[in-house]
């Protein structure tokens, strides 16, 4: 008998795409999927379902303190009047992203329907566990309603029937008394696009540095203090004083997503703000904002070296696919980054403030490429046998 499984998450296909073709080529199965909105089209086959969050009365004016938890509930009401007015049978499984409140009301209606939630994070109210750095600390309510942001989780963790995180370290943020619940699953990157090759003269690469540069990358969704965009200008400033044919190749958007620097700083931007601190020679370094898919593949191709820099946090999909082309990859020396990255096997753990370290590691990097062959192709194999499409898809 063909299975039915629905999807539930803000923006399609976010997380769910890969395994919700996986499921249509592999099985006998119809999915849906219901979303706010779509960042791709629609893949065929798949029955979409736009939903619209309920109005809660307060847009305009929230309570601070609960402003969260209103807007996931009205995700969750949202949902649940999309999902009953559209699937005319109750389908075999309904999977969500808990964060977002995808599943929480779901359980009135159709509670024989197993449930299985995507856990992210949950936020820590000591700090520990933060999107925050210390230099810049999020405002005192900020910090007395983090055990407020994880009331929707708390919801969702009670009523799913099983839950998954991506790795070790998000997983363990979750309370013990659900641990049980929570298996680690990654997502899976696609190791075959995301592999070391040629960059071809036709690439969707707009290279504005010379051919024989030596190259080292930065990729973040945005340029933040959480993502330490400004650790890697201070470290790549000193650095330009020692080489004068290094070259730096930043992508991402200059806003902040996550972290506190902004209530601290009263410039338009992180980038902005960072920009002022050094006598940067900005012909060394390259901005080039968001790009496409390709581009980024073929941007880790040319990379000498790559820097990847967080808080204890969630780890970007940039971090694996980075290391699935083959790059030598430079990671913070962080809860998270050490799930996957050994210093020394499959690249090179820095400390998160020493920028003298940072550099002499660059250096070591650029001046020496050949010593560090061993780790780049341990990188790659690492993320063949476990963080890839073909392994992590069918677990």
């Amino acid at each position: 008998m063909k299975k039915h499984v629905a999807f539930l998450h803000q923006n399609y296909p976010a997380q769910f795409g890969p395994i919700s073709q996986f499921i249509l080529k592999n099985y006998d199965a119809e999915v849906s999927f219901f979303s706010e909105y779509t960042a791709k089209p629609v893949e065929a086959r798949i029955n979409h379902y736009f939903y619209e969050p309920q109005k809660t009365g307060h847009e305009k004016n929230p309570y601070f303190f609960s402003r969260h938890f209103e807007e996931e509930v009205a995700n969750m009401h949202g949902i649940h009047t999309s999902v009953t007015n559209v699937l005319k049978e109750e389908p075999d499984l309904f999977v969500g992203h808990a964060g977002f409140g995808t599943l929480g009301l779901l359980h009135c209606e159709f509670p024989e329907v197993s449930k299985i939630g995507f856990y992210e994070l949950f936020y820590d109210a000591t700090g520990k566990i933060t999107d925050s750095r210390p230099e810049y600390t999020s405002p005192k309510a900020n910090r007395l309603r983090v055990p407020l942001r994880n009331a929707t989780q708390l919801v969702e963790l009670e009523y799913c029937t099983k839950g998954y995180s991506p790795t070790p370290f998000q997983k363990s943020t979750y309370p013990e008394a659900y641990q049980d619940k929570i298996e680690v699953l990654f997502d899976g990157i696609d190791t075959n696009l995301y592999s070391p090759g040629e960059v071809l003269n036709s690439t969707a690469l707009n290279r504005t540095w010379p051919r024989d540069a030596k190259i080292i990358t930065f990729v973040s969704r945005g340029l933040e203090a959480m993502r330490g965009f400004d650790i890697f200008m201070a470290a790549a400033h000193k650095l330009c004083q020692k080489r004068d044919d290094v070259h730096f190749v930043i992508a991402g958007n200059p806003h902040t997503h996550y972290g506190s620097e902004m209530a601290h700083l009263k410039g338009k931007s992180f980038k902005a703000h960072v920009l002022k601190q050094h006598d940067f020679d900005l012909s060394r370094f390259h901005f080039l904002n968001w790009i496409s898919e390709p581009a980024l593949v073929d941007l880790f191709r040319l990379s000498d070296c790559h820097f990847y820099w967080t808080t204890p946090f969630t780890l970007s999909w940039s971090f694996f696919q980075a290391m699935s082309t083959g790059v030598l990859m430079l990671g913070s020396n962080s809860l998270p980054v050490r799930d996957v990255l050994m210093d020394h096997v499959n690249g090179r753990l820095i400390d998160l403030y020493d920028i003298d370290q940072i550099v002499d590691t660059m250096l070591e990097v650029v001046s020496k490429p050949n010593n560090f062959t061993f780790m780049r192709e341990n990188a790659r194999t690492l993320m063949l046998e476990k963080f890839s499409f073909e392994v992590c898809l069918p677990r």
